[in-house]
């Protein structure tokens, strides 16, 4: 074996290796803690300037927006609810974040600025699955979001009132 042949055999080795790992993380992961993990960190992004700038407030009103969420996740069809489920889970893995964000450090970690351009990038993207995430990310987050009666005073809403 020639020095070429050894180089060449180790990435082959090391690619087939963490394209097992992260497959198998993929396959038997836990899709509640894998989507709270990626609203956690898209939601800040999403929603700037409409969350509340108190620390305390912010997290709770994140946390009922997920919570938000998962109620409404329930009444989509199980196509809709099976492509975001994918997605929370490709977001949570490093492989899937690498290929569709371009960055390999968790959502958590990146920088508010990063996030938005991470919209920016999708919302602008010619790949119709970027497009189509966030799309489908933004309606779902602001329909969870401003569903909540804390949140109409903000919109100038009412809800209607029956006899």
């Amino acid at each position: 074996m020639n020095r070429r042949q050894f180089i060449l055999s180790g990435l082959a080795l090391g690619t087939t290796a963490t394209l097992g790992v992260n497959g198998y993380q993929l396959l038997n992961s836990d899709d509640t803690a894998n989507s709270e993990l990626v609203l956690a960190a898209l939601l800040p992004a999403l929603l700037y300037g409409a969350l509340p700038t108190a620390p305390a407030e912010s997290d709770a009103a994140i946390s009922r927006t997920i919570a938000a969420v998962h109620d409404s996740l329930a009444f989509l069809p199980l196509r809709q609810q099976q492509e975001l489920q994918l997605l929370f889970n490709l977001l949570a893995q490093r492989l899937g974040r690498l290929a569709l964000s371009g960055h390999w450090l968790p959502l958590a970690e990146l920088s508010l600025p990063q996030r938005l351009t991470l919209f920016a990038r999708w919302r602008d993207s010619y790949l119709g699955v970027l497009q189509q995430a966030y799309h489908g990310l933004r309606e779902l987050l602001f329909a969870a979001y401003y569903s909540q009666p804390e949140h109409w005073a903000t919109l100038n809403y009412t809800a209607p009132r029956f006899r």
